[in-house]
């Protein structure tokens, strides 16, 4: 099977995690245990892309401001339409990062870490290698967290309870 193939017979994957994460992040507060011991909160901010289609071909919907109060980005989320992208905020301790995350490659845009403060005494490699650093732990974490969400997605668990409690939330958005 062709790569492409495998990402379109996939990308409802992507679209239901997006969606998930923002139905955790309105009902259970979006915090997510790591495997260290630590916390990880999530939630969607500011900007939801959705898109679905119909007869007329490919409909594309962006919506922008705090995710709590995107009435239309709800509604479409209940008109069939799926989260293509999500600006995702992620804080761990101290530490806040935020990024896009696109549904059908589970790539990450616009991926800001957390300030980094040089020294003019410390290594200027550093600060590049902190970076690194924290480039790591985010996507450590969003693997541990997509990691959860692909062992409910397939557990008796997604029918039974979360995938009615999804569908119910996502009809409030009417």
């Amino acid at each position: 099977m062709q790569l492409l193939e495998k990402v379109t017979k996939t990308e409802f994957l992507g679209r239901e995690f997006l969606a998930w994460l923002w139905f955790r992040a309105e009902t259970d507060q979006g915090v997510y245990d790591l495997p260290e011991g630590g916390k990880a909160d999530l939630w969607l901010d500011s900007r939801i892309t959705l898109q679905g289609e119909n007869e007329r071909g490919v409909e594309t919907i962006t919506c922008t401001g705090e995710a709590q109060n995107m009435k239309e980005a709800r509604f479409a989320l209940a008109e069939s339409k799926g989260i293509t992208q999500a600006m995702v905020k992620l804080g761990i301790g101290d530490n806040q990062w935020s990024f896009i995350l696109d549904s059908t490659w589970m790539n990450f845009r616009t991926f800001k870490t957390p300030r980094v403060m040089q020294d003019k005494k410390d290594d200027p490699d550093g600060v590049f290698y902190e970076k690194m650093f924290l480039i790591e732990e985010a996507v450590a974490a969003m693997d541990e967290i997509y990691a959860y969400f692909v062992k409910l997605r397939f557990s008796p668990e997604w029918n039974d309870q979360e995938l009615p409690a999804l569908k119910t939330w996502i009809g409030e958005g009417r």
